[in-house]
């Protein structure tokens, strides 16, 4: 059974996978006996208020949930190699890769690292593939964009010595 923060990253970088959701919910209540509100309104939500019921719902589960935690960017960074080779393998799209690495960008610039105040956290495991997928719209493909698989297949062992590396 995936954890709540397993499907927190995914829906949080990807999309909304309701049946996980829900089959997360209900295997959830079945396993426990205190079971919190917010579970319950997993089974019954509109799929755009997933993303906050699911931020809740792991808050409330775990007091020290944070959705920029070292631990959170470890599954983002699992989550980005499993895309990424669905992409290589041509099961997916150069669109649904690069949504992931922007949004990877996006929600984790900054995170919190104690690192100085003038010093700004990037996640430096994505290397250069955010400029890989800049300007990435719908019309992309393998031949329009072949520097993106390139840059994937270059990054991706990279990738996968800093999760090794960051892993409890």
């Amino acid at each position: 059974m995936k954890t709540i923060e397993e499907i927190f990253v995914k829906t949080w970088l990807d999309e909304v996978d309701v049946e996980a959701i829900k089959e997360w919910a209900y295997i959830f209540i079945d396993r426990n006996d205190d079971i919190p509100q917010e579970v319950f309104e997993l089974l019954e939500a509109k799929k755009y208020d997933y993303e906050n019921l699911i931020l809740n719902t792991a808050s409330v589960l775990n007091e020290y949930f944070s959705p920029q935690s070292l631990n959170n960017e470890i599954l983002a960074a699992k989550y980005l190699v499993a895309v990424a080779t669905d992409y290589l393998n041509d099961e997916t799209t150069p669109m649904d890769v690069c949504r992931v690495i922007t949004n990877i960008d996006t929600h984790f610039i900054d995170a919190p690292r104690d690192l100085p105040d003038n010093i700004a956290y990037y996640p430096i495991w994505l290397g250069n593939l955010y400029n890989s997928c800049d300007w990435c719209d719908e019309t992309w493909t393998d031949n329009s964009a072949p520097h993106l698989k390139q840059d994937i297949e270059s990054q991706l062992p990279l990738i996968n010595e800093w999760i090794e590396n960051h892993s409890p």
